[in-house]
């Protein structure tokens, strides 16, 4: 210790710094760190899945250069892989499902085509066979033959018309007979009055009707007050009766749907 006047100035004491590091006061909120003069480095090398270890800039701490211990680069080459069996099988999938789809369209729609080449071929025959829709307009209704209650005999009714439905056709014979189409048989009744049905028979029966045409449009039986009517009942059974009314108007209808001025446009007298 040094005396300048009556000041003294006490010289400080050395201290050894490895011994600071292992016994750092109480006080002190200094604590030093053990650092490393390396630190990692991305491997040139693609093999090493790892890093290596390069001095810091600083010369007194470590870096990362991105990498993380443990963790690899991305593989480019599977991800592209998986992408492309991914396409692949969806491409496949929808072949499949299209084939399928066909499968069940195509006898459908070869199906179809037949039935109506094939209906086109009768329409052409029932053409040349003179044959036509007995229809009420008012009603929009067509006369088609049914089975009656009664065995061996059919009437006729008022139904929704079908351009395919052969029970719908008649045709003209000589004397003004009407004949069903696919029956073969005649338009009669049993008794040649009011409100009785009519129903088909043998052309040559005695119960047959010979029809005649007034105004094109009313069909009535020859030499009686009696008229092709459609019949004001629940079952809409056609019959006999004496009005004149749009009840008893007919017009005639062609086997592709045409529709005709009148039912005796082909009446033959």
């Amino acid at each position: 210790m040094k005396m300048y006047g009556n000041v003294d100035i006490v010289s400080p004491t050395r201290f050894d710094e490895n011994e600071l590091q292992r016994c750092p006061s109480e006080n002190s909120n200094i604590y030093l760190q053990e650092e490393s003069l390396y630190e990692p480095i991305r491997s040139t090398d693609k093999t090493d899945p790892g890093h290596l270890w390069r001095l810091s800039s600083t010369g007194s701490s470590v870096e990362e250069t991105g990498l993380h211990w443990g963790h690899s680069p991305p593989r480019q080459g599977c991800y592209q892989r998986s992408k492309f069996l991914f396409v692949l099988c969806s491409g496949c999938l929808l072949v499949i499902l299209t084939l399928c789809v066909l499968g069940i369209i195509l006898p459908k729609y070869s199906s179809m085509k037949t039935e109506i080449e094939f209906l086109k071929e009768e329409q052409k025959k029932l053409a040349s066979l003179g044959s036509f829709h007995v229809y009420s307009e008012s009603h929009d209704k067509c006369a088609e033959v049914r089975s009656s209650s009664s065995p061996h005999l059919f009437e006729l009714t008022a139904s929704e018309c079908f351009l395919d439905s052969y029970s719908q056709f008649f045709r003209w014979l000589p004397r003004g007979r009407l004949m069903s189409t696919k029956e073969g048989l005649c338009v009669g009744v049993e008794k040649q009055r009011t409100n009785q049905p009519l129903r088909l028979y043998e052309c040559d029966n005695e119960r047959v009707l010979n029809w005649v045409c007034t105004n094109e449009t009313l069909l009535g039986v020859k030499g009686e007050n009696l008229f092709f009517n459609f019949g004001n009942n629940r079952e809409r059974i056609i019959m006999l009766y004496w009005g004149t009314g749009i009840w008893s108007r007919w017009k005639a209808r062609s086997p592709e749907g045409k529709l005709q001025n009148g039912t005796c446009v082909q009446c033959c007298a």
